[in-house]
């Protein structure tokens, strides 16, 4: 059995990005990761160019009073130098002429018998947006291993970039073992059967975090069957998990399954409640990831250990978890002796733990944004006691510190 810290640290010693690339239309590359730096061509802005809607002038003619004959809209090319004792009506995004020195509002300019009166003082360089100075052409703007967000698709458009090289998505399966699970989809149940949810939560997270993701129909309690859906399975996917099966139970078959397959484990058992069973191995080159039966201690164990797996295949830069300093909204007791989780909802202030923390918990879920780590030692936390929670939903490029107190480092 391996401690929280020690089993992230054998994911991150032993997993790595894939490699493989696929070329995409920049429109479909949203939450994907770049697989390449991508150089600016353009300078941005292109040209210098209006901030405002306003007049240019030289700076010689402020306080000045002028006729104005010429108007220059975005779009127009470029007009003849602006002379002295002389103004151009200048509209956003017009390319400023040679002589302009600032672009004065419209609405700091007044009216004197028809004429235009400047401003007294005015600014050298004022509301001009100057070339490049945003981004010079030649200069890295996205790096490999950044995420593609839209805004970041709007910077390639703006360089004229049609395509980019991300990296694959990562294909992954959910094997569903338990002979009693029945499908959300099915109408009737036994008296003895109960629906699966952890197939179509855990179905749903790995969508969330952009793999191509499908689910195989439970494979039954039975070892042979078993061994062949993961078999199958490992020739198509990066990542297989399985739920349930991962206990010592007479018919928990699935770790039994795994050491026939030959299976490399990076650990077996956590110390950690709830989802001790839970285990992390490699067949084939394929991540082979045992969960709880028990749908919260499914979801913590998925978020604690698989989530991080997933973003290192992505060949992103974000793959620690990120951590909040908060504070606990009310006490909370622990019983110590294990590695314990506190799930609970961080409000943006402070973090309230659930009040029933049992791992077979799924109408709780839902209010779960974050969890808490403690050490065996801890058994009560107070009131406001200052804290370490993990963020379920993002992932940051630095390692901090997990737990409660910080004596994991």
């Amino acid at each position: 059995m391996v401690s929280i810290n020690e089993a992230l640290q054998r994911i991150y010693d032993t997993i790595k990005p894939l490699d493989e690339k696929e070329t995409i239309d920049i429109i479909d590359s949203e939450g994907r990761v770049c697989a390449q730096d991508i150089i600016a061509k353009i300078d941005l802005p292109k040209f210098d160019h209006s901030a405002m809607d306003g007049y240019g002038i030289r700076m010689d003619d402020c306080g000045g009073l002028f006729e104005c004959t010429k108007t220059l809209f975005a779009g127009d090319k470029d007009c003849a130098p602006l002379v002295q004792n002389e103004i151009i009506k200048i509209m956003t995004g017009a390319p400023i002429p040679k002589g302009v020195q600032a672009v004065v509002p419209i609405e700091n300019i007044t009216e004197e018998d028809g004429k235009i009166k400047l401003p007294i003082q005015v600014k050298m360089g004022a509301n001009i947006r100057q070339k490049g100075e945003e981004l010079k052409a030649g200069i890295v703007c996205i790096k490999k291993g950044e995420l593609i967000n839209s805004y970041t698709i709007a910077l390639l458009a703006s360089q004229g970039i049609k395509e980019i090289v991300v990296f694959k998505k990562v294909n992954a399966v959910i094997l569903s073992n338990g002979s009693e699970l029945r499908s959300y989809q099915d109408k009737d149940i036994g008296a003895f059967e109960i629906y699966n949810s952890n197939t179509p939560m855990l179905y749903a997270r790995l969508k969330a975090l952009r793999c191509c993701s499908y689910v195989e129909r439970s494979v039954g309690d039975d070892l042979e069957s078993l061994k062949k859906s993961i078999t199958d399975a490992a020739k198509k996917n990066h990542i297989i998990i399985t739920t349930g099966g991962a206990s010592v139970g007479d018919k928990d078959f699935t770790k039994q399954a795994l050491r026939e397959l030959g299976i490399k484990m990076l650990f077996e058992k956590v110390n950690i409640k709830p989802g001790k069973p839970t285990s992390i191995g490699i067949l084939d080159g394929t991540i082979i990831v045992s969960l709880p039966g028990n749908p919260l201690a499914a979801m913590v164990n998925f978020e604690l250990f698989v989530s991080i797996a997933i973003a290192i295949l992505q060949g992103g830069k974000d793959i620690y978890h990120k951590i909040i300093k908060t504070t606990f909204s009310n006490e909370h007791r622990l019983k110590p002796g294990k590695y314990s989780v506190i799930c609970g909802k961080f409000c943006g202030e402070n973090f309230s733990p659930l009040e029933n923390q049992s791992p077979n918990q799924v109408s709780t879920l839902k209010e779960i944004n974050s969890f808490a780590l403690a050490d065996p030692n801890i058994e009560y936390i107070e009131n406001s006691c200052s804290v370490n929670i993990v963020d379920l939903k993002n992932k940051v490029d630095k390692k901090e510190c997990l737990f409660i107190f910080p004596k994991e480092g």
